[in-house]
């Protein structure tokens, strides 16, 4: 009976210890101990240079996977350290485009119609951004965000009385505005999940240019202060690709205006007494990629 539990002891414990074997589309194999099947990914702990560390992989890249199959590894067996590296950490770059639309109110006093259906017009533009980040943790990451917009229309022709003359020519804007900002990132749930959530906020640079036409020709420059923030809904499609849904908001206002006159070269600068409010709201789709295997 002694020696009976004695070979029951020893089998159990070859079982617990004993590797499983993950046999990748390339044909490589891995030596490991499976944690975790899930419909997406296999999670494994693997001896890397004497450390147990977690790895992950999604199943479409594995041909084959069995339990219990090599014999136990010493150098696994006798490691005591329990440290698994954090799934979600490491590098990741993200681009998206989609429309943004201004919310400025438009300007006091009375306009005529055809002027208000052609700023109505000009509120909706399109924008692009590229977001890099650094997540130090797998929920939170530091980056660097990128945006550009765009929105412009055009009138063959008004008519424009002053003091001296009556000008006639076409009532153009093509308005461009960029934004740079350190951004930080909240991320909620795994990197292993079907769909994640991230929301960040970044305060930063923003440069604004108007290539207008009132009759005569303008170029309006101006820099200020941006605030943005937005939440992106992702779609796993691999454990390093994803697609993305993002909603955002843009805020920011101009306080002073640099005007040259293109037909003069003459440049002037502007004070407002009013802010001019370019703040809009963003909808985009686009693409987030995962450098790593963490």
């Amino acid at each position: 009976m002694k020696r009976l539990f004695t070979i029951l002891f020893i089998f159990a414990a070859y079982q617990s210890y004993a590797q499983d074997l993950i046999i990748r589309m390339d044909d490589d194999s891995i030596n490991c101990k499976i944690k975790e099947v899930g419909p997406l990914y296999i999670s494994y702990l693997f001896n890397r240079n004497g450390e147990i560390v977690k790895g992950n992989m999604a199943t479409k890249n594995i041909k084959s996977y069995q339990f219990n199959v090599l014999p136990p590894d010493s150098i696994f067996i006798k490691k005591k350290s329990t440290k698994i590296n954090q799934t979600g950490t490491g590098i990741y770059l993200s681009a998206s485009a989609g429309l943004g639309y201004l919310t400025a109110p438009l300007p006091d006093g009375q306009l005529p119609d055809f002027y208000k259906d052609y700023l109505n017009e000009l509120r909706i533009g399109v924008s692009y951004h590229i977001t890099g980040a650094y997540f130090i943790t797998s929920k939170f990451g530091v980056g660097l965000h990128y945006i550009n917009y765009n929105t412009n229309n055009y009138i063959d022709k008004i008519v424009v009385f002053t003091q001296n003359d009556t000008l006639v020519g076409p009532l153009s804007d093509n308005i461009t505005t960029h934004f740079f900002a350190p951004t930080f990132f909240l991320k909620f749930g795994d990197t292993k999940d079907k769909i994640l959530t991230t929301i960040a906020i970044g305060l930063g640079y923003t440069n604004y240019e108007n290539r207008t036409d009132f009759a005569l020709p303008f170029l309006i420059k101006a820099s200020t202060l941006g605030l943005h923030a937005y939440g992106t809904l992702e779609y796993n499609m691999g454990y390093n690709f994803a697609l993305t849904a993002k909603a955002g908001v843009f805020s920011a206002v101009l306080n002073k205006l640099t005007i040259t006159n293109l037909s003069t070269k003459v440049t002037t600068t502007e004070n407002l007494t009013e802010p001019d409010n370019i703040s809009r709201f963003d909808l985009h789709i686009g693409f987030r990629y995962k450098f790593g295997n963490n």
